[in-house]
């Protein structure tokens, strides 16, 4: 998927989890988390960048571009670190790092005589990641973005271990949409990196299956086709209009 179509489904599935979204007798969400409005905005927003994370391995995705040239030269390390585009990072070994950076961040704390209990690895990972979903969507200015990112990050600072780990969740959220939206094209994933397992030729002649489980050992249930195709425009559209409806609720 592309990156600001991560970044909307991040949102969506953050959405979707923690607000109850009716609309006469439907239910669009479940609400399983009770949170305040600026919560569910803060978490939607880390949730977002949370799920370009993945594509840390990827020197020309938008993650890489975010905060040249140190997200570049970031990017090609982790790139050759794990084995190149959609593979260690797009692996449950890459999932669990994710999630552990998170865990360690939001675990650190510092207790101060104005502010009381605050997060500062908490805040700066959410200052990164809210910078990267606010660039992925491409309709703000820089400093409009970094004033976003500033402000929201300073909030995770002061309330990231509140309700039941939410930081926590938004990043674990996140990751895991990413390598889902990414094994519904064509491309696939490898859950178990770096173990390969290759599947045989005449599997891969089978009409219909025979894309599912690749020579390269990765695994897709290609709903979407390719990157970028129409169908994954349909789906970000449907998103982004479930997003602005979740949010007006919430």
């Amino acid at each position: 998927m592309m990156g600001g179509h991560h970044a909307i489904s991040g949102a969506a599935a953050w959405l979707a989890i923690t607000t109850p979204v009716t609309i006469g007798s439907i239910d669009l969400g479940f609400g399983v988390l009770q949170m305040d409005r600026w919560e569910t905005l803060a978490g939607a927003i880390v949730c977002a960048g949370a799920a370009l994370l993945p594509d840390a391995d990827h020197h020309g995705a938008t993650i890489a571009r975010s905060l040249p040239p140190i997200s570049s030269i970031f990017a090609r390390v982790i790139g050759q670190v794990s084995g190149g585009h959609r593979n260690g990072t797009h692996s449950i070994i890459g999932i669990a790092f994710f999630i552990l950076l998170a865990w360690l961040a939001n675990g650190w704390d510092v207790q101060t005589a104005a502010l009381g209990t605050v997060y500062p690895a908490a805040a700066l990972f959410a200052i990164l990641l809210i910078s990267f979903a606010v660039k992925s969507l491409k309709f703000m200015p820089a400093t409009l973005c970094w004033i976003i990112a500033l402000a929201a990050g300073a909030f995770v600072g002061m309330n990231a271990p509140a309700e039941n780990q939410w930081f926590l969740l938004a990043v674990a959220i996140g990751v895991i949409v990413h390598v889902v939206g990414d094994m519904l094209t064509i491309g696939g994933c490898n859950l178990i990196w770096p173990i390969k397992i290759r599947s045989p030729r005449w599997f891969r002649k089978l009409p219909v299956v025979g894309g599912v489980w690749k020579a390269n050992g990765r695994v897709a249930l290609p709903i979407l086709a390719e990157t970028g195709s129409q169908a994954e425009w349909i789906l970000a559209s449907l998103l982004t209009t479930y997003v602005g409806i979740a949010l007006i609720v919430a």
